[in-house]
């Protein structure tokens, strides 16, 4: 049975005049909200809100010229990643990092790489900082530093929010906002698929996180990787689902 496409949406899919695309971009504007007001959480207190909604809205407005209302999916599961997409990029380009700490992460970085290569299992922060040549309260410090500029929150779980929640909706069956629910089942499909695609390890660490809901630590003890190398195959499946996700809902 073929899916009813609201007429608003076949009238702008027949004749895309600035009346109906305004339409569509008032009806929709709620989606950028509910996506800043997740990712706010997330990023430094110097980025003003408001200059989040502004890039929103230019992620909004590019779904909407993209967007087929006959493709079979809901425009809110389809806008949603590209809003979030078209704020971080724009977070990423504007390098809000400072040089000394960003410096700090690619030696840390490095160090864990090197010291993978050499021992089995965990690291301790006290090989890393041998290794990195500070004493283990200095590294402690820079851990410090750097979970106080949330560098990695964009692309990992941010510690003071981690809802274990894969396809950022909120499971709160009780939420009167139904934007927190709207992806749910749409995207637990499409996203099921996908890990299915993926490679082993990086399989099992997504499953492992998301749905046995266990922590990076637990996760790197069964398989025998240092809880940091974990973090590392997370972050980097993330960025392969997102594009992968990216190629499913493009037009």
């Amino acid at each position: 049975m073929k899916a009813q496409v609201d007429p608003l949406w076949q009238s702008y899919h027949q004749q895309k005049t600035p009346e109906l695309r305004n339409k569509l971009m008032v009806k929709y504007l709620g989606l950028v909200h509910y996506v800043v007001n997740k990712l706010f959480k997330s990023v430094p207190g110097n980025v003003d809100r408001e200059d989040l909604v502004h890039i929103g809205v230019i992620g909004l407005s590019e779904a909407l010229d993209r967007y087929n209302p006959y493709f079979g999916i809901k425009f809110e599961t389809y806008a949603i990643p590209r809003i979030r997409g078209a704020i971080i990029d724009e977070l990423r380009k504007q390098d809000w990092i400072p040089r000394s700490l960003r410096s700090k992460s690619n030696k840390i970085k490095k160090v864990v790489e090197e010291l993978e290569q050499v021992h089995r299992g965990e690291i301790s922060d006290r090989q890393i900082a041998h290794h990195l040549g500070i004493s283990e309260e200095e590294y402690h410090q820079w851990q410090s530093e750097l979970n106080r500029t949330n560098m990695v929150s964009l692309d990992k779980p941010n510690p003071n929010y981690d809802d274990h929640n894969l396809y950022e909706a909120v499971e709160d069956q009780s939420s009167q906002n139904p934007l927190e629910n709207l992806e749910n089942e749409e995207m637990k499909v499409v996203l099921a698929r996908l890990i299915k695609q993926l490679p082993e390890k990086s399989r099992l660490a997504i499953t492992l996180y998301y749905y046995e809901k266990l922590t990076f630590k637990e996760i790197g003890k069964i398989l025998n990787v240092s809880e940091s190398r974990i973090s590392q195959i997370h972050s980097e499946t993330i960025n392969t689902l997102k594009r992968m996700l990216k190629k499913e809902l493009s037009v």
